[in-house]
């Protein structure tokens, strides 16, 4: 597959985002981590996963979505490891999550600076709450 541009690989985020949406209260099976050992294309549970969603959306499989592997989806979103078990993955505790956590997680990847933002907010509450202490006390 040839590269694409980031308003390309941002515009499949956004339509992926927007599947999930859809159902926003859908429960959403999580993966395996690329790092753990195993099946790498089996859910963890027996719901349909982010990546089951995407491959049938017939728009993704009409502009190149080929298959429901980590390489397939990898490949069409260009994600990394790292990026796709950041949408994807759970872990032995969390197996599901709803669909709108999963679009949430999509559209950081896709466009972290939101993301950053709200760290950068919350951090600043933070000092704002240490200073008045400080200044209080």
């Amino acid at each position: 597959m040839t590269a694409l541009s980031n308003d390309d690989r941002r515009s499949r985020l956004v339509r992926w985002a927007s599947l999930l949406e859809r159902d926003p209260n859908q429960l959403i099976t999580l993966l395996s981590p690329s790092w753990a050992s195993g099946d790498d294309d089996a859910p963890m549970a027996g719901k349909p996963s982010a990546i089951d969603l995407a491959f049938a959306d017939p728009v993704f499989r009409v502009t190149g979505l080929t298959g429901r592997s980590r390489g397939d989806v990898k490949s069409f979103f260009q994600l990394s490891d790292t990026e796709l078990d950041r949408i994807a993955a759970g872990s032995w505790r969390v197996r599901m999550r709803p669909a709108w956590q999963i679009a949430v997680r999509i559209r950081n990847v896709g466009d972290p600076r939101q993301e950053k933002l709200l760290l950068l907010g919350i951090m600043v509450m933070i000092a704002v709450v240490v200073g008045a202490a400080q200044w209080l006390g």
